[in-house]
């Protein structure tokens, strides 16, 4: 419940959902397992797990959703090994070449095979809606993941107006000048971490961990044309994270004043831990983005 990693999206226009409406759109793209045959399935999940029965839970204007993915595990290495043998054996009993479109054929065929067989692994990916302010929170590092689960949430609610948060700023030269200055915005402080390039994409790089940035060496690397792609920042002593200049938050830690105010719900009462945690973290993200937004201005 704790979001490690945001991805975060707004909407073009005000939206509501009614909460009925929104479970049943959901239940068009329950998750099911992989058949036989196939490699992965993705669907909604219960938003609490075994410890609630509905796909969406909805809890003080916001709603929680949780997306599930099962893949097969067929090894490249396994599957490259075998189909290797088998063109090894045609080519000496056969006494011929085996050509490229055999070989894709040959790879289908053990794929088919072996597909029954494979392990499978599952992994849930979270996020939630924002109603009041109009935002999507998907807890993932990868760009890549969190829009396959809002292609699902598209899919299921048939339109999903939202662009990327951050995407009308330019955060290299936000995150540059807090580092020049050594000056984040209210209410925030420069941590211990950060990365440094040359403008140049092929540039070279330099990375700072647990470092005093506010150092000489720090002040050099900027006054040669170095621009800092990722900046460690602490927001009210409560939520430590890296800001990256793609609009990413990654790493966030949380206070253990925080993580403890729940501490005394009875694990009898799991759900309701559930809610109020959910609650809990909701609250201060929100908070949290719109400090963020404010200290980053009105967009370019």
């Amino acid at each position: 419940m704790w979001f490690s990693n945001l991805i975060c999206y707004q909407f073009k226009q005000d939206v509501s959902y009614d909460q009925a409406e929104f479970e049943k759109a959901l239940e068009q793209d329950q998750f099911r397992p992989c058949t036989s045959q196939e490699l992965s399935s993705f669907g909604w999940t219960n938003a609490f797990g075994k410890h609630a029965q509905t796909l969406a839970h909805f809890s003080q204007n916001c709603i929680l959703v949780c997306a599930k993915r099962e893949e097969k595990v067929l090894p490249a290495s396994v599957i490259n090994e075998m189909l290797a043998e088998k063109i090894e054996l045609i080519e000496r009993e056969e006494n011929r070449p085996v050509k490229k479109k055999e070989k894709d054929e040959l790879k289908e065929t053990l794929l088919t095979t072996l597909l029954p067989q494979a392990f499978k692994k599952s992994s849930l990916q979270f996020a939630f809606i924002d109603l009041d302010n109009g935002w999507v929170v998907v807890n993932s590092a990868s760009f890549n993941k969190a829009e396959e689960l809002l292609a699902l949430l598209r899919k299921s609610l048939g339109t999903l107006p939202v662009v990327p948060a951050f995407a009308n700023y330019d955060l290299t030269l936000h995150l540059t000048d807090w580092l020049a200055k050594f000056a984040a915005p209210e209410g925030f402080a420069i941590g211990l971490d950060a990365e440094l390039q040359e403008p140049d994409e092929s540039g070279a790089q330099v990375k700072f961990k647990q470092f005093d940035l506010s150092s000489d060496e720090i002040k050099q690397h900027l006054d040669n044309g170095k621009l800092v792609s990722k900046l460690a920042l602490d927001w009210q002593e409560r939520v430590k994270f890296l800001f990256q200049n793609d609009g990413s938050i990654k790493r966030m830690s949380y206070a253990e004043t925080l993580k403890e105010q729940n501490a005394d719900i009875p694990k009898e009462d799991m759900a309701v831990k559930l809610d109020a945690d959910f609650i809990l973290v909701s609250e201060e993200i929100k908070a949290l983005l719109a400090d963020l937004k404010q200290g980053l201005g009105e967009p370019e």
